[in-house]
């Protein structure tokens, strides 16, 4: 399958499922589909930083999610990011995500 179409059938499952869930649903590494999901969410222009907010996520973890669809951010080495406070996140998302 070509990374084109790879790309597409990520974006398709997206509508109706977790990121962390595709990798199972299509039986592919699940780092190289979170890499294509960032790459999906820059594509639909959701790498600025308005579409993003920190949450807490436990008593001294926070992480950066998306204000209206976009779920947790993931950063382009297909990892989720966690900070030791709010603003932290804040940082990240404004220095950062642009």
């Amino acid at each position: 399958m070509s990374e084109t179409d790879l790309k597409t059938k990520i974006k398709i499952y997206l509508e109706d499922n977790h990121a962390n869930d595709i990798s199972y649903i299509l039986g592919i590494d699940h780092r190289e589909v979170l890499k294509i999901v960032h790459e999906i969410y820059r594509d639909e222009g959701l790498m600025e930083s308005k579409y993003w907010e920190a949450e807490q996520v436990d008593d001294d973890l926070w992480g950066i999610y998306g204000k209206d669809r976009a779920g947790e951010y993931i950063d382009a080495n297909g990892d989720y990011l966690g900070f030791e406070t709010e603003e932290e996140a804040n940082e990240y998302i404004k220095e950062t995500i642009r």
